[in-house]
């Protein structure tokens, strides 16, 4: 019997081991996940404030020059 008590006891660890290691492994997948969003919508906002100021630029050349 004790063997038997020991195997399941064994089993039942790297269960719950292996369930909360998951857990932080998900935690961590879904902050990634959510950083790597943010990180694309700044630098898709930026892009479109650059191509702004640039065009911006330009056209007070173009009246500059006229």
């Amino acid at each position: 019997m004790n063997v038997t008590y020991y195997v399941a006891g064994f089993i039942s660890g790297i269960s719950i081991t292996g369930f909360f290691i998951g857990k932080e492994l998900y935690r961590y997948y879904i902050k990634d996940k959510v950083q790597k969003k943010q990180l694309y919508r700044l630098s898709k906002l930026n892009d479109k404030m650059k191509a702004k100021k640039s065009a911006q630029y330009e056209s007070s050349e173009f009246s500059n020059s006229l």
